[in-house]
C-alpha cells in the first residue's frame, strides 16, 4: 500500500493560524518557548486525539466538539466492539477505569453501557461521532483497539461518506493486517521512536507510522520514517510548551494531540 500524506490543510485551520498569530503577538499563554528552534516551514497536520482529550473527557462527543473548534485537521478515535456488537468510543478495556459503567467492554452489551458517563459526559458509539464528522472537512482517525472488527468499522465509516476521510491505525498488527487487504490506509502505531517501529510498518504494508514522543529520540525516528516512504506521525499523551515544542520541531506529517488548541497556536506564532 502506498504512503499517504495527510489530504489536507484546512481552511479553517488556515484561517485560525492567522489569528492565532495575531494573538501570539499580543502575548502568549504558551510562554516563550521558541528560543528552543525553528518549525518546519510545512506544518503537520494536527489531529485531536480521543477527539480533543485534553480540553474535554475524550472520546465523547464534547471532546470532538472542543476538537473542531480548535481547527484540527482530522479527529482520532479509539473503538471497542461490545458484547452485542456495538462499535463503543472508549479507550481503556475495562469500564470500571474511566467511566460510570462497569465490567469489560467486549463482555458487556451495549444496553448495560447506555447513559453511563466518563467525566459527565455521555459515553457514545461510533455513528454518533461519525454523523457530526461528516459534516466537518477533517480527516478520521479510526484506532481499533482489538482485532476483530475491522470490517464493521470499515462499513460504518463508509455508510456516511468518510471512507476516503479514514486512516484505521492500531498498536495491534492482528487488527491491521485484514485491512491492509482493502483500500483504507493503515497506520502501525507504537511507545518508542525507533528503528524497529518503522521496519515492523513497513513489513506490515502501513501507510503510516505513529509513535509516542521521546526526548532525543524522535528526531532519528521520523528521518528513518519518512526515508522508508511513511506518513511520520507522532503522538503525545502529555503535552508542555517545551515538549510541544520540541514535537513539532521533528518535523512529522501528522502531530496527534489532546490539545490541538495550543499546537495551532505554536504553528500560528511561526
Amino acid at each position: 500500500m502506498p504512503s499517504r500524506i495527510p489530504r489536507r490543510l484546512a481552511a479553517s485551520r488556515r484561517s485560525f493560524l492567522a489569528g492565532a498569530g495575531a494573538a501570539i503577538a499580543g502575548g502568549s499563554a504558551l510562554g516563550p518557548v521558541l528560543h528552543r528552534g525553528e518549525l518546519p516551514g510545512s506544518p503537520p497536520s494536527i489531529v485531536g486525539h480521543r477527539g480533543a482529550g485534553g480540553l474535554a473527557p475524550p472520546n465523547t462527543m464534547a471532546a470532538i466538539e472542543a476538537g473542531l473548534e480548535a481547527g484540527v485537521d482530522g479527529i482520532e478515535l479509539d473503538v471497542w466492539r461490545t458484547l452485542d456488537g456495538e462499535l463503543l468510543l472508549f479507550h481503556d478495556a475495562v469500564l470500571n477505569w474511566e467511566s460510570s459503567a462497569e465490567g469489560l467492554i467486549e463482555s458487556t452489551a451495549w444496553g448495560e453501557i447506555e447513559g453511563e458517563t466518563i467525566g459527565g459526559e455521555p459515553l457514545i458509539r461510533l455513528p454518533r461521532a461519525l454523523e457530526r464528522l461528516a459534516a466537518a472537512d477533517v480527516d478520521v482517525y479510526v484506532e481499533l483497539k482489538a482485532p476483530g472488527f475491522e470490517e464493521e468499522v470499515i462499513e460504518t465509516v463508509e455508510s456516511y461518506g468518510l471512507r476516503d476521510r479514514l486512516t484505521i491505525i492500531s498498536f495491534d498488527r492482528a487488527a491491521l493486517e485484514p485491512v491492509r487487504e482493502t483500500d483504507v490506509p493503515i497506520g502501525l502505531v507504537g511507545t518508542v521512536p525507533s528503528g524497529g517501529l518503522v521496519e515492523a510498518a513497513v513489513d506490515l504494508g502501513a501507510a503510516s507510522v505513529f509513535s509516542h514522543y521521546t526526548p532525543h529520540a524522535i528526531g532519528s525516528y521520523i528521518d528513518e520514517a519518512a526515508e522508508a516512504g511513511l506518513t511520520t506521525g507522532i503522538w503525545k499523551l502529555v503535552e508542555t510548551s517545551g515538549t510541544l515544542h520540541d514535537s513539532l520541531e521533528a518535523g512529522p506529517d501528522v502531530f496527534v494531540t489532546n490539545y490541538p488548541d495550543q499546537a495551532i497556536e505554536l504553528l500560528g506564532s511561526q
